[in-house]
């Protein structure tokens, strides 16, 4: 009752605040206006009058201007005439205004105790908590209440996990999956969560702890959609187009005919295969493999093996810098060779050239704090 008490003063202080200018009288310069002319006019005719008795005006002189202003006195005349007529329809205007808005204030009264539930009480968190059929923020809001006093509630934990995830809330969804398997254990499903939360929370990039998590999930379901497509993901980020396009195809494979996936996943085979046919495994740079067998040999041997491998794609990424792939692949080979200076430059430069601001260097940065190397300029 408050609020509906608070709400009608609110609306008749605003319908005095509009009307209050309609009722009030138009200054007296606006209402006198064509007698003020005509006394100016009637001045002017006296002047001249005592210009031609001076003999300043010849007779010709005088009769065009008394001709002129007394066309304007007649001109005003006529327009005082009407004067009465204009006013009284300009307070019929405003009398009109006033009504209306009188009106609504008086139907929105008069309707509101009808229609509406001035005696509708409060509702607070704790009452909305305990409504029949609150929303979806009061149901959360349970839960995480619930869990604060249970932790050890795996279902709770199960529950609230997807749920934080579809809210974008990345840190809490991988922090309830990661209690889901704590309490409740190891499954499939999430594990998959999990991972797909940390990339999230790393703006897409498929991190190595993510990464260990799906291949995890393919061990317990081979077919687990998510998981084929992060592991997949993965391949493509780091520049192994031929594993990226092999596991982009057993996801399709593994998809349903109607499932909304087949046709990004369609792309992304038609973007690796091209990206493998371009350039291959010495123009996109070493694979994983040589970087680690590189990692084995001698310092001596190691630098003559880089310069071989990397070269070409160094040269590549110098005369065509917009290959975020190739940029990755180099930043993390470097880091695999244990030339964090190398790979920091590297992704300065790529952060650089796309701009931090973009979502190719966000991409980027995120890519380097999962290898633990940051893009900020020194």
């Amino acid at each position: 009752m408050i609020f509906a008490i608070t709400a009608l003063l609110i609306l008749v202080v605003v319908a005095l605040a509009v009307t209050l200018p309609l009722l009030r009288k138009p200054p007296e310069h606006e209402t006198g206006l064509g007698t003020g002319q005509a006394s100016v006019y009637r001045d002017q005719l006296r002047e001249i009058e005592r210009e031609k008795s001076d003999g300043l005006l010849s007779e010709k002189e005088y009769e065009a201007a008394r001709a002129e202003i007394g066309r304007r006195l007649l001109a005003v005349a006529d327009g005082a005439s009407h004067a009465p007529s204009a006013q009284a329809d300009r307070r019929k205007v405003r009398w009109v205004a006033v009504a209306a808005i009188m009106a609504v204030v008086a139907g929105a009264g008069l309707l509101y105790p009808l229609l509406g539930t001035p005696g509708a009480p409060d509702q607070p968190l704790a009452a909305r908590m305990n409504a029949d059929e609150p929303d979806l923020a009061v149901l959360v809001a349970r839960v995480e209440q619930h869990l604060a006093e249970n932790p050890d509630d795996g279902r709770g934990w199960d529950v609230i996990a997807p749920i934080y995830l579809r809210e974008n809330r990345f840190d809490a969804a991988e922090n309830a999956y990661s209690n889901a398997i704590r309490v409740s254990g190891v499954t499939a499903e999430r594990l998959a969560g999990q991972g797909e939360a940390i990339v999230a929370m790393n703006s897409g990039i498929v991190t190595d702890e993510a990464l260990d998590i799906f291949r995890r999930v393919e061990t317990i379901d081979p077919q687990e959609l998510r998981a084929l497509y992060f592991i997949a993901l993965a391949a493509e980020q780091s520049g192994d187009h031929a594993v990226a396009v092999e596991r982009f195809r057993r996801l399709e494979n593994a998809l349903p005919e109607a499932s909304p996936w087949r046709e990004m996943v369609a792309r992304r085979i038609v973007l690796n295969s091209e990206r493998l046919a371009d350039g291959g495994v010495v123009e996109n740079g070493p694979d994983e493999e040589a970087v680690a067998a590189a990692a084995q040999l001698s310092p001596e041997a190691r630098v003559e093996m880089i310069d071989g491998m990397v070269s070409g794609l160094e040269q590549r990424l110098k005369g065509n810098p917009d290959d975020i792939d190739g940029w990755m692949r180099l930043i993390r080979s470097y880091t695999v060779l244990g030339d964090d200076e190398k790979a920091t430059l590297a992704l300065r430069q790529a952060i650089g050239y796309y701009g931090k601001e973009s979502e190719q260097g966000m991409r980027l940065a995120a890519f380097g704090d999962s290898l633990q190397i940051s893009g900020a300029e020194p």
